[in-house]
């Protein structure tokens, strides 16, 4: 869609125009004869439907002489459907659409007049049933010699005309647009002169002070503001570059001199804007500034105009290929300001005449440029302004007279585009606000070109506001990270400078920034200069050495230094693409984005769990193009898996931003759960030696096997031991029973080098120690090292109580491997002793190892003493007593064997004895024992309850002299009188009980109680009847059976 143009609407009249206005479908013409033409406006048909830019097409409908004088200015009254005129000083009202002159109304209270506005404004009226109570009303200002009539403010109407004295004449009339949407305009502009205004103010409910006259403020005008353009944009003007270089030379009348008449226009929110001479000041209803910075216009405008959201001026200006002498002739050219930001986005030149030059006397706004309901309006093409001009040769104005010209504008859109082209986007913001976002594409929105503005903010070293913008909008974080070095915090995600815009979705070729081409402002100057050289008259400020001064002024401002009240102030430094490590400044404000982010992402992972990480490839797998892929929504907005990359790009570009900024807080984020890449950052926490929180993030994403090989690789620096071993130690000791090949496999190192540590590995108070399987352990750890098997067996058997037979066996039969190891090597006495001592200890006091698995293990000969033991655990006590009597002759410890087993076999004492006094049969290899009879009577008199008198007198010999068994005989006896006076007496207490309960019994057999139909239950108060009751001790009171517990506590609570 082309830009803004200029089209001939009407060429050539043959008579000058001094007035145009143009209302619905009709265009007003006024002439300088007094003559009013009546054109169709047709904005629905085109002059040629091929052209590029089409413009309505207009036919004379017909035309009325309403005078001799030429109308200077002419308005409608739309509710009242008439035409207000001004022509010689005299403001006439004729009605529409037939202007009978018989029917006109001259307003004789406004004689004098200079120039006159209206409007027409809501009041709240009386509901009925065909009207909702609001009304419409108008109002007519007219600007009188040094006086003002305001008409339709009073009951009157139109027929009410209020008058105030004035110390100028007003020659200029602005209604501000009110921001109220009821009421009558409070505040109306009067321009007296190009320096001069007032505000009139109107106060219906006074009768008094009606009409009220302040001034407005009279503080210096604002700077200018810098509206230099693009070169593609520059159009082929000399000095439309806003530098306010012809400033001062005002004077010369052929360089756009000062007009007799002020202009103004307003905008919008009540905003007024005044040209003074070469700047426009934006004022507010109250008079003040509303804005710090003026416009800048080379000249002083010939006429000014606004529709939303561009601002139409038309200014001379001497063009730069003029020769410089006193007969160039300025050229009229559009100049359009984008409103908000007051950057100027066109100049268009009107068509030079073929002899001398053209004025511009009028410059009206269509109903086009009014803000329309429908969105696609505002946005696309329209015809925004009529322009007026006539030649300056007599001879042409005479012959050709006026032309009209048509001011298209160009599509918001495609405007929009071409200012993020430029890198102008503050403008394309500024142009969006002003028109609104309704009918646009998404990337020509304001959260689109914000975010644009904010990567421009980069580039600028404007980092904190930045990030502000990316936070509000929600930017995808990879986004935010490929601004960035790759070195060091984008790794692949970096995306080159001049490829910012792209990645962020600008339209194809938009700039990063806009910069001034500064060869085509030295040329610019030049023209410049070329155009004022021999010109006469010239103040100090208009001077040549003033302009260079200027330009000196504006290169100095290019410089990058922002400019402060105190001196120069610098900018934090500007990210080059280049370096390695970014500016502090970036790197803060990068922190305090990716913080933010990851807070907002705890909050939407509460909402949305996360997936697991091993479900999905890694980080590191994906493209670059699918991070940056990744949509820039709410955390809350996002599948699960969309979130869990957001986390994993925010939580990998917090550890990279904190390795280069903040390196002490890498640690506590390590240490926590988060879902950064391993394999992005594991390179960068080596190359700064940050081996512990490496560590502690491999320990957090279960990569234990790369933990634990670098804590091996560490361990090898390391001489002492108590610095070597534990790291490791205590890592293993975390893993759990999930990990128990990898806790096997990596504990062999320290196995190796040092078992007594290594056994720690599998002993300590841990919870994740205590849960492994033991079996698995105890089978890894017999097979690399039997003493660290022994070691855990103990532990599990006599800390933890473990009662496995399994157990109990391995340790019985490492003991035993221990034993038979030590004999055969000859080893030290008393480390034989030790570990015999401890083979016997266990086989003594273990319950569950099973002996006849380790007795498989012995030779008839070996080991007599634990023999004996598992033999007494197998049962088989006679072939344990005998080894303790006959090879051992141990025959404390046979008694002591007897004293254990006695609970189990009551005859063990017998057997003893037996085995004392009748030994076995000679064999041909041995010869026959001699019965032992000093320990059997040893035995007698030590365990003469344990044994049964007959059987023992029948193994005593015959020769054995009473004195030496009367001891037995005496103890005998007496235990047997003993049990017998027992027996007596508890069947005496067994008789004298059962004869007590009998007795009890018939008692309670002879009570009984009568129930009647009138017996009445004392806890509810209810018959008895046939119902289940209950009888309560001692006085037998009677209740129903679900009334006894009730009733039972009120006799407890009774009897105290």
């Amino acid at each position: 869609m082309a830009s803004s143009s200029l089209h001939p609407l009407l060429p050539s009249l043959k008579v000058k125009v001094t007035a145009i206005h143009q209302h619905d479908d009709r265009l007003y013409v006024g002439l300088i004869n007094g003559a009013l033409q009546i054109y169709s406006y047709d904005t629905s048909r085109t002059t040629n439907s091929e052209d590029e830019d089409p413009v309505p097409r207009v036919e004379l409908l017909r035309s009325h002489t309403l005078g001799r004088r030429q109308i200077d200015q002419i308005g409608i009254l739309e509710e009242s459907k008439q035409l207000i005129v001004l022509s010689d000083t005299i403001v006439t009202l004729y009605s529409l659409p037939d202007l009978p002159k018989k029917g006109s109304i001259v307003l004789s209270q406004a004689r004098s007049a200079h120039c006159f506005a209206s409007t027409s404004y809501p009041v709240k009226g009386k509901k009925t049933d065909t009207s909702d109570g609001n009304l419409t009303k108008e109002l007519l200002v007219v600007g009188c010699r040094k006086k003002v009539v305001v008409y339709g403010a009073g009951k009157g109407g139109l027929k009410e005309g209020w008058e105030s004295n004035l110390p100028h004449s007003p020659r200029h009339i602005i209604f501000p647009s009110s921001p109220s949407i009821s009421g009558i305009p409070e505040t109306i502009h009067l321009l007296f002169t190009t320096q001069t205004s007032v505000l009139l103010h109107i106060n219906p409910s006074s009768s008094a002070n009606r009409l009220n006259v302040s001034d407005i403020t009279t503080s210096p005008l604002p700077p200018s503001s810098s509206t230099t353009m693009t070169s593609e944009e520059g159009g082929g003007t000399g000095i439309a570059m806003g530098m306010g270089a012809l400033t001062g030379l005002g004077g010369y009348v052929g360089l756009g001199g000062k007009s007799a008449v002020p202009l103004g226009t307003r905008t919008v929110g009540g905003e007024v804007l005044l040209a003074r001479d070469d700047l426009g000041a934006f004022v507010s209803s109250e008079g003040n500034y509303t804005r710090a910075e003026s416009l800048q216009w080379p000249s002083a405008p010939d006429a000014l105009s606004f529709a939303n959201p561009y601002i139409y001026s038309v200014v001379s200006v001497v063009p730069s290929s003029a020769p410089s002498s006193s007969s160039a002739i300025p050229e009229p050219t559009v100049q359009i300001h984008l409103a908000p930001t007051l950057a100027l986005r066109k100049t268009l030149t009107l068509p030079s005449p073929s002899a001398g030059g053209l004025s511009v006397s009028h410059m009206t706004s269509t109903r086009e440029a009014l803000t329309s309901a429908v969105p696609a309006e505002n946005t696309s093409p329209s015809i925004k302004m009529l322009i007026v001009s006539t030649p300056t040769d007599k001879h042409l104005s005479q012959s050709d007279g006026s032309s009209i010209w048509a001011l298209r504008s160009s599509d918001i859109g495609e405007e929009v585009d071409q200012l993020v082209r430029e890198g102008r986007v503050a403008d394309a913001i500024g142009l969006v606000e002003a028109v609104g976002e309704d009918g646009l594409s998404p990337s020509r929105r304001l959260p689109h070109l914000k975010t644009l503005q904010a990567v421009i903010q980069i580039a600028r070293g404007e980092y904190q506001s930045a990030m502000e913008t990316f936070l509000i909008f929600n930017v995808n974080p990879a986004l935010v990270l490929s601004l960035f070095p790759a070195e060091t915090i984008s790794g692949k995600l970096h995306v080159p400078k001049e490829q910012w815009m792209e990645l962020f979705g600008a339209v194809e070729g938009a700039k990063l920034d806009y910069t001034t081409i500064v060869e085509k402002e030295e040329g610019t100057a030049k023209g410049i200069l070329k155009s004022v050289v021999g010109l006469g008259g010239l103040t100090k400020k208009g001077s040549v050495n003033g302009l260079k001064d200027m330009a000196s002024d504006s290169a100095s401002i290019r410089s990058g230094k922002s400019v402060d009240k105190d001196g120069e102030k610098e900018k934090p430094p500007v990210m080059s693409g280049e370096e390695v490590v970014p500016p502090r400044a970036a790197l803060e404000a990068l922190m305090y984005f990716l913080s933010d982010r990851r807070q907002k992402l705890a909050g939407a992972i509460s909402i949305t769990p996360l997936p697991k990480e091993s479900s999905f490839p890694p980080l590191s797998s994906l493209p670059a193009v699918e991070q940056h892929n990744l949509p820039s929504l709410p955390f809350t907005e996002l599948d699960p898996e969309q979130l869990l990359r957001m986390a994993q790009v925010i939580y990998t570009g917090l550890i990279k931003v904190y390795l280069v900024a903040r390196p002490i807080l890498v640690g506590s984020l390590c240490r926590i759960e988060n879902w950064c890449d391993v394999e992005e950052v594991e390179e960068l926490l080596k190359a700064q030696k940050k081996f512990g929180d490496l560590i502690d993030l491999y320990q957090g994403k279960r990569m234990h096997g790369k933990a634990l090989k670098m804590l091996q690789e560490l361990a090898k620096d390391e001489e002492d031991k108590l610095d070597r071993y534990p790291p490791t130690i205590r890592y293993l000791q975390k893993l759990g029973s999930s990990e128990l090949d990898l806790i096997l496999e990596s504990s062999k190192w320290i196995f190796d080098e040092d078992p007594k540590m290594a056994l720690q590995i599998f002993t300590a108070d841990e919870p994740e120690v205590e849960s492994l399987p033991r079996t698995e352990v105890m089978r890894f750890l017999a097979e690399i090292n039997e003493g660290a098997c022994i070691g855990y067996l103990e532990h599990i058997i006599n800390n933890l109580g473990e009662d496995g037979s399994d157990y109990h066996d391995k340790l019985a039969e490492l003991y035993l491997a221990k034993v038979k190891a030590e004999e055969g090597a000859k080893a030290d006495q008393d480390e034989r002793e030790d570990s015999y001592d401890g083979l016997l200890n266990f086989l003594n006091s273990s319950k569950q190892y099973r002996p006849y698995r380790l007795v498989s293990k012995l030779a008839a000969d070996e080991l007599p003493e634990a023999r004996a033991i598992l033999l007494g655990r197998m049962g088989k006590h006679e072939e344990a007593l005998r080894i303790y009597v006959y090879r051992l002759k141990d025959y404390s410890a046979a008694e002591a064997y007897c004293v254990q087993a006695y609970n189990t076999n009551s005859d063990i004492f017998l057997l003893l004895l037996t085995i004392y006094l009748r030994p076995q049969p000679p064999t041909k290899s041995t010869p026959a024992p001699e019965p032992l009879l000093g320990p059997a009577l040893s035995l007698v008199s030590k365990h003469s309850t344990s044994l049964p008198p007959s059987p023992v007198l029948d193994l005593l010999p015959p020769l054995v002299p009473m004195q030496d068994v009367h001891a037995f005989f005496m103890r005998t006896l007496r235990d047997t009188h003993a049990k017998r006076n027992e027996a007596r007496v508890i069947k005496s207490l067994v008789k004298g009980r059962k004869e007590e309960l009998e007795r009890l019994l018939l008692g309670l057999e002879g009570k009984r109680v009568r129930v009647t139909d009138q017996r009445i239950c004392p806890q509810c108060h209810k018959r008895l009847g046939q119902s289940a009751i209950a009888v309560h001790a001692p006085r037998g009171e009677v209740t129903h059976l679900h009334c006894k517990d009730p009733f039972s506590a009120k006799l407890a609570k009774s009897r105290g």
